[in-house]
């Protein structure tokens, strides 16, 4: 069974309750590996600077505490297949669902993957409500 490594699980820890319980049920079925959970303002900026991020330090939800948004990657890491990053992201989506109906999440999620502008196939972030 795939496991986290010390560094994913550090990363992890930095996220909201609710994208660390999905987290840890996908491990469970499907190998990732956790990029990114909470940015300082360097980090940030530097992501903006470097492209991969479209804000600027505190505007991302990398920035808060714990962080509402996480950056996952299938493992092992293969960049130019997309297809991977979809079938992890349909798998978290379902874990999502079927953990809110039973009560033990309540966030709903937006997948990055899924934005028009800027794909960004990593990032899964919680819902604004309102």
């Amino acid at each position: 069974m795939p496991a986290f490594s010390k560094k994913s699980e550090e990363r992890l820890n930095t996220c909201h309750p609710d994208l660390q319980a999905v987290c840890r049920e996908l491990i469970k079925q499907y190998d990732f590996a956790v990029l990114c959970g909470h940015r300082g303002k360097a980090e940030q900026n530097a992501a903006f600077d470097a492209g991969n991020s479209r804000l600027i330090y505190p505007q991302s939800k990398h920035n808060t505490k714990p962080s509402l948004a996480v950056d996952i990657v299938p493992y092992p890491i293969d960049w130019g297949n997309l297809y991977r990053f979809r079938e992890m992201l349909h798998r978290f989506d379902a874990l999502a669902r079927m953990m809110r109906e039973r009560g033990e999440i309540e966030s709903e999620f937006e997948y990055g993957a899924d934005w028009e502008s800027f794909k960004d196939y990593p990032h899964v972030e919680i819902k604004t409500k309102g």
